[in-house]
């Protein structure tokens, strides 16, 4: 092959190339379009909360799904806290499964429906983590595999 053919040919590969990066550049999908709605709680959560709804309501309680841990929490102010990017990033995409409020929106306690997946290395390390920062800042976290009772004996207190 001759100079002048191998860089006929380079030429053309590097004009290809450019024209899919500026395809792909300019050519973008309606991302808008590429989601499923789903619903909010599983089956298993479901059935929870038909249970839960009724004990909430005995104690004028309100009852709210899927709570981000970051609404909840905040890390401490970055003049006090250089690790506070670290902190946001360890709670921005957690949520505890359903909150008991009263009135005032103010929480009574945080209900973490546990099962089976809780028991694998990944989970627990999540849920001491969950469980200390809530401890931390006060709020009451309790965990159930699906029983009232202990939620019940909570409230009862």
């Amino acid at each position: 092959m001759e100079l002048n053919e191998l860089l006929s040919l380079l030429f053309l590969v590097l004009i290809i190339a450019a024209a899919i990066w500026l395809y792909r550049r300019f050519h973008k999908p309606d991302i808008t379009k590429l989601f499923n709605a789903k619903t909010i709680l599983t089956d298993r959560e479901y059935e929870f909360y038909k249970r839960l709804k009724p004990l909430a309501d005995e104690y004028g309680l309100s009852v709210y799904t899927k709570v981000r841990l970051a609404d909840l929490i905040e890390p401490k102010p970055k003049a006090e806290n250089p690790y506070w990017m670290e902190c946001f990033n360890k709670i921005k995409a957690k949520h505890i499964d359903f909150a008991l409020a009263d009135d005032e929106t103010s929480i009574v306690a945080l209900i973490e429906l546990d099962d089976t997946s809780h028991s694998r290395p990944d989970r627990i390390e999540r849920d001491d983590f969950v469980n200390a920062v809530l401890e931390n800042t006060g709020y009451t976290l309790l965990r159930t595999y699906g029983e009232l009772d202990v939620i019940e004996e909570y409230l009862g207190e």
